[in-house]
């Protein structure tokens, strides 16, 4: 599988779990926990059977920051 595939791959499966409820932090691909992690620092969250859960308007806030602003880290896409 070549890297642009690898990369498209892993970014549509962000915006799939969008569509899931709830979305669990460990939910989110390792390589991009760090990113939202930055991002959702001193929001309201909950848990659910011992795992953070983030809401469904945070995660769509980060997903729109990634589109505009990209992510805050850098990802290594190498699988």
């Amino acid at each position: 599988m070549d890297g642009l595939t690898v990369i498209s791959e892993s970014i549509g499966s962000l915006y799939k779990l969008s569509t899931k409820t709830p979305i669990f932090l460990d939910d989110v691909q390792k390589e991009f926990r760090a990113d939202l992690q930055s991002f959702i620092v001193g929001e309201t969250l909950t848990m659910q059977d011992g795992k953070i859960v983030i809401g469904n308007n945070l995660y769509n806030r980060w997903l729109r920051k990634l589109n505009t602003k990209g992510f805050d880290y850098e990802i290594d896409f190498k699988k």
